[in-house]
């Protein structure tokens, strides 16, 4: 593996537009199509399978008595529904999206493939059939309009390309977990304060719980205020187990030595996938891609995107034959015993981190900006980024 820290100053901070002119997403109610799950294991979601049995028994005398019994079975169908009521939607507060798993079981969910992924940015939080029917019943236009979300999280709406259905997806899966507004007509913070004592009770801080039971209930729900002042564009910090490991032992880095811990910003992490994005996409290793002059304007505005006056990062990239091969589950330790890298973590000047997940895809490293390590030669790349600044301005930190 190649290890790389670089720190990137800014002289000039260039006032670049990153938006597009966007319609905002034509979200509709789901129908109300229901799921039909056939369980024939054990699994995180309970199934109730009826079972039929037909049993026959041809009974003689004593002598010779003969039994032929014959038991058919047959297993239905567990269909499930988006049921409005306070305590099932409460339940949706306990599921637990793949990624926030253990990384060794579910390895491969933790890697963003740039060439085949149905998400080339970004990872997929997949909670399960259930909260799947949850999401299709839910009217999202009630809480969602993409050019508040991509004006909101302007470094969120960098890394997806301001792909509007990419964006809204990341809002069903990630964003309402979060408690973030994902437009000017419902806050959750506001409606949390101002919604019955029963809701607050049985959702707490699963902040996607509210969401849901406003878009599903919208008959009792929708004269209570939502929207206000002050209220906060963002609650709460989601990451991966993987993110959240990376973080935990860069800040016991910073405890060994005296220094103060690091506040995890998502957009500053979000940036962080840019930077593994464009590695893989673009072809380059290392810090090449910043140190090339042909994307000073974009390095530039990445720094001024969240009101950087410096960004510090640590990389590690490395080849491998096939997308099969081993992904470490940290970077951590690479950087740890990494002099240059090792400063980078416990510099008392860094306030902010972000890490990226793990980004793969097909070498396209020019012959020209291949080093003489092994490692540029392989058939694939792989690349993560730890990020760190000293300043910036986000949802999260204003």
């Amino acid at each position: 593996m190649k290890k790389n820290m670089l720190v990137y100053p800014i002289s000039v901070l260039l006032s670049i537009s990153l938006s597009v002119g966007c319609a905002a997403v034509p979200v509709q109610a789901a129908s109300g199509r229901n799921v039909s799950v056939v369980s024939t294991a054990k699994t995180d979601t309970k199934t109730d399978s009826k079972t039929k049995t037909d049993s026959k028994t041809d009974s003689k005398t004593k002598t010779g008595t003969k039994t032929d019994s014959k038991i058919k079975t047959s297993t239905q169908p567990e269909v499930l529904t988006a049921s409005p009521a306070i305590d099932a939607i409460a339940g949706l507060g306990e599921l637990k999206a793949v990624v926030e798993k253990p990384y060794y079981t579910y390895s491969g969910s933790f890697m963003v493939d740039v060439e085949n992924g149905h998400n080339p940015y970004d990872l997929e939080w997949d909670y399960g059939e259930l909260y799947d029917v949850y999401v299709e019943e839910a009217d999202w236009s009630l809480v969602f309009d993409a050019d508040f979300y991509m004006e909101s999280f302007p470094a969120l709406a960098l890394l997806y390309h301001y792909d509007e259905e990419l964006l809204l997806e990341h809002f069903q899966t990630v964003g309402i977990h979060e408690g973030r507004q994902g437009s000017k007509a419902f806050n959750v913070a506001a409606y949390q304060e101002n919604c019955e004592k029963a809701l607050r009770n049985a959702f707490g801080d699963h902040y996607e719980c509210y969401y849901f039971y406003w878009m599903l209930n919208q008959n009792s729900q929708k004269g209570v205020t939502t929207s206000g002042k002050n209220y906060p564009l963002q609650l709460c910090v989601k990451m991966t187990s993987m993110q959240a490991l990376e973080f935990k032992k860069v800040n016991e880095y910073r405890a060994e030595v005296g220094i103060d811990p690091l506040k995890y910003d998502p957009e500053l992490a979000a940036i962080a996938c840019y930077r593994g994005w464009v590695d893989i996409s673009e072809g380059y290793g290392a810090h090449d891609w910043i140190e090339d002059k042909a994307n000073t304007k974009r390095a530039d505005a990445l720094v001024y995107l969240l009101h950087m006056s410096r960004l510090g990062e640590n990389t590690v990239d490395y080849g491998v034959n096939n997308g099969s091969q081993y992904l470490p589950s940290g970077f951590y330790i690479n950087y740890r015993y990494s002099p240059e890298h090792y400063e980078a973590m416990i510099n008392p000047e860094y306030k902010y981190f972000g890490c990226s997940h793990v980004y793969s895809g097909n070498n396209r490293i020019p012959e020209s900006r291949r080093r003489s390590s092994d490692t540029y030669h392989k058939d694939m790349m792989r690349v993560e980024f730890d990020l760190f600044t000293d300043a910036l301005s986000t949802p999260m930190h204003p």
